[in-house]
C-alpha cells in the first residue's frame, strides 16, 4: 500500500515531464515557423524603414508615440486582431476582467501581429525611445505578444506593476487596435490610467498610438469598459536580457495561468 502511494507522485511527475518535454518539441517547430511568417507578413505590412522624425523621451519610464505606422499597415494589424474573437475570459473579483488571446495562438490566427512583433521596425523605434537595446521576449512566454479584449460592460483591470519575470530591464509596449463606442462617434470609456508624483495621469490610447513604458516601475490600471464599448489592445513586451532563471520561469508560468489557462504550465 505504502509503495503504491509513492507511486501517485512519480506518475505525476513523469507525466508533467513528459508534457513539458512535448511542448518544448512544439515551440522548436513553431520558431521555425515564427521566421517564415516574420519574412512572409513582414513583407506584405510594408513598414517604414526611417523611424519618426521626432521621438519623445523616457525620463518618466513612459512614453507615447502617435500614429507609428502608416494607415495600410495599421489596417492590416486591425483587420487580424478583430477576424478572431474567441478569447479566454478571466475574471479576478475586484481586480481584472477581460479577454486574451496568447502570443501561441497569433501564430495561427494573425500572422500579420507576429511579424509586426518580430519586426526590425517596431524593435529599433522601442529602442530608440527607451534609450536601451530590446529585444523580444521568448516564443514560450504566452504574454510576450497578445491581444486583450475589453469588450464586455465593467471590463477593466485594476492598479498593478507588471512584475518582470527576465533578468534585463522589462518594457510593456501597447498599441491600441480598437477603442471605440459602437454607436457612437468616440473613444471608448476605458482609459489608461498612471500614477506619477502622487497623481492619476490618463495617457491617451486613440487607435495607431505607441505607449511604452517600464512596467515594473509605472504604476497603472484601466478603467472600467461601459455598455456598447470595445477596445482591443496589442500587448508586446521587450527586455534588454530575455533570460530568465528557472524560478521565475516557474513564477511566471503560474502567474499565465490565470490569463491563459493551464497549458500556460508547459510553456
Amino acid at each position: 500500500m505504502f509503495q503504491e502511494i509513492l507511486l501517485i507522485p512519480a506518475a505525476g511527475a513523469l507525466a508533467f515531464t513528459g508534457l513539458k518535454l512535448r511542448k518544448q518539441r512544439q515551440y522548436r517547430q513553431l520558431q521555425t515557423r515564427q521566421d517564415a511568417l516574420a519574412a512572409q507578413y513582414g513583407a506584405i505590412l510594408r513598414l517604414p524603414e526611417q523611424l519618426p522624425e521626432q521621438l519623445p523621451d523616457f525620463q518618466q519610464r513612459i512614453a507615447v508615440v502617435p500614429e507609428p505606422l502608416p494607415v495600410e499597415a495599421f489596417e492590416k494589424l486591425h483587420e487580424a486582431a478583430i477576424r478572431y474573437t474567441n478569447t479566454e475570459r478571466s475574471y479576478f473579483p475586484v481586480h481584472k476582467k477581460g479577454g486574451t488571446v496568447a502570443y501561441e495562438d497569433l501564430h495561427s490566427i494573425a500572422p500579420e501581429i507576429v511579424a509586426f512583433y518580430q519586426s526590425d521596425y517596431l524593435r529599433r523605434l522601442c529602442s530608440a525611445v527607451m534609450g536601451v537595446s530590446v529585444l523580444p521576449t521568448p516564443i514560450n512566454d504566452q504574454s510576450s505578444c497578445s491581444l486583450l479584449f475589453y469588450d464586455r460592460p465593467r471590463d477593466h483591470i485594476g492598479w498593478h506593476y507588471d512584475y518582470n519575470f527576465y533578468n534585463g530591464r522589462h518594457f510593456t509596449v501597447l498599441l491600441p487596435l480598437v477603442n471605440r463606442h459602437l454607436q457612437e462617434e468616440r473613444l471608448s470609456s476605458a482609459q489608461l490610467v498612471i500614477r506619477q508624483d502622487d497623481q492619476d495621469i490618463m495617457i491617451p490610447t486613440p487607435p495607431n498610438t505607441l505607449i511604452l513604458f517600464e512596467g515594473a516601475r509605472v504604476f497603472h490600471k484601466v478603467t472600467r469598459l461601459e455598455e456598447n464599448e470595445l477596445r482591443v489592445i496589442l500587448s508586446m513586451t521587450f527586455c534588454t536580457r530575455p533570460q530568465a532563471s528557472l524560478l521565475k520561469g516557474t513564477i511566471r508560468r503560474f502567474k499565465d495561468i490565470a490569463y491563459f489557462g493551464v497549458r500556460a504550465l508547459w510553456s
